[in-house]
Formats: structure tokens, sequence, C-alpha cells
């Protein structure tokens, strides 16, 4: 009898079972973290374990030369990329909006180019759809979208932002662009924690051990 009951329970309690914390991405803007509209080079370390509804003290971010736009959002130019540094017992994965604006005044003999900077051993995977005249790459660490279409003399623009995400929990990453000299190209930034197993998916793991035993010895 028990061994016809244990495989039905087994199932019900995969289907009813949880994960700690939420799949989402929490974004975090600039006054998220007590910080004014159209700050600039902000230095600090900010407990975001609240904004992840993780316990307190268990997430929280190093911001390196950080700029913020008189809109609420963070901003990089050329020779001006914000580096974010994550620390505590929380392990926490990122994504990076960059606005849709690239291109097309090629300087420098360069092509316009927005992305992120990638901690060693670390990646991020673009997810946004680029069209015709943009271009996905990737050097060492950076990871990155050119505009690659011709220099029209103004503005050009992706049909949509170009977001990348972390393939991984990271320990730090930078955002940097090369499409403008002035802070002015705006991005959205988002964490996560990464989902643990609820106590009773762990007890779940352990009767499903039991259940393997039990077969092998039957």
């Amino acid at each position: 009898m028990f061994k016809k009951l244990i495989l039905p329970v087994f199932v019900a309690m995969m289907m009813t079972g949880g994960m700690a914390y939420g799949q989402a991405f929490d974004i975090i803007a600039p006054s998220d973290l007590g910080l004014a509209a159209g700050s600039g080079a902000v230095n600090g370390i900010f407990d975001i374990s609240g904004l992840l509804g993780v316990p307190s003290g268990s997430a929280s971010v190093q911001i390196v030369n950080g700029n913020i736009s008189s809109t609420n959002t963070w901003t990089v130019g050329e020779g001006s990329p914000s580096t974010f540094i994550l620390s505590g017992s929380t392990a926490v994965e990122a994504f990076v909006n960059h606005g849709a604006n690239l291109g097309s005044d090629i300087q420098n003999g360069s092509f316009p180019r927005d992305g992120v900077t990638s901690a060693a051993g670390e990646s991020f995977t673009l997810t946004s759809t680029l069209d015709p005249d943009y271009t996905f790459g990737q050097e060492a660490n950076d990871f990155f979208v050119d505009y690659t279409g011709p220099d029209t003399g103004q503005v050009e623009s992706n049909s949509t932002g170009f977001v990348f995400v972390s393939d991984q929990p990271v320990s730090s990453f930078t955002v940097f662009s090369s499409n403008t000299t002035d802070l002015n190209n705006n991005f959205t930034l988002g964490f996560r924690a990464t989902a643990v197993p609820e106590p009773a998916s762990g007890m779940l793991l352990a009767f499903a051990g039991l259940f393997v035993l039990r077969r092998k010895r039957s």
C-alpha cells in the first residue's frame, strides 16, 4: 500500500512546491537608494535587501562613479562608465537595459557602442531584438551592441532598448557607452535574488531519496 501511495504524494508535493524568492527582476532606480535626480559621481555602498525581498543586510551594492539623469535614471557617457559591485550572503542576478538610441555619428573611427563589462568568469546575454543596422558583439568580458549602419548625421534608434541579462549571479559589472561624450546615455538597472528551495522543498528532496532507496530494496 505504501508503494502505491508514495508516488502520487510525491507528484502532488512537486506540483505545490515553491521557491523562496520570486523570479522577476526588481528595477532599482536611483531614488530607491535615496539618491537625488541630477546627482553625479555617486560613490557608496547601499543595502538593497529590502528592495529584493530578502533578509536585511544580506544583499548590498557598491556604486563606483554612478551618474543620475534629471529624470531619475542611471546614465553614462563615453569615458564615464559606472561600476556596480554586489556583496552579501544572497546571490544576485542582474540586468541592464540601455536606451534604444544609438548612432549614427561615428566618433574617432569607432562605432557607437552600448554595453556591459562583466567580472572575470561571468557573462551576459543580449535578450533584445536588433534591427539590421545593429550588431551584437563580445570582446573578452565586454558584451555590447554596435551601430553598424550608415553615418546619417543624426540620432538613430533600434526598435527596442538593449537588454543585457546576466547568465549567473554577479559579483560586479560595469555599464559603458561610446555613443556620446555627454552623460545622457540612460539605462535601467535591475536585480533579483537567485531562487533557493523553500524548507518544504528540501524535505521533498529527502523524501524522494527515501523513495529511491525503498524501490532499490524491493
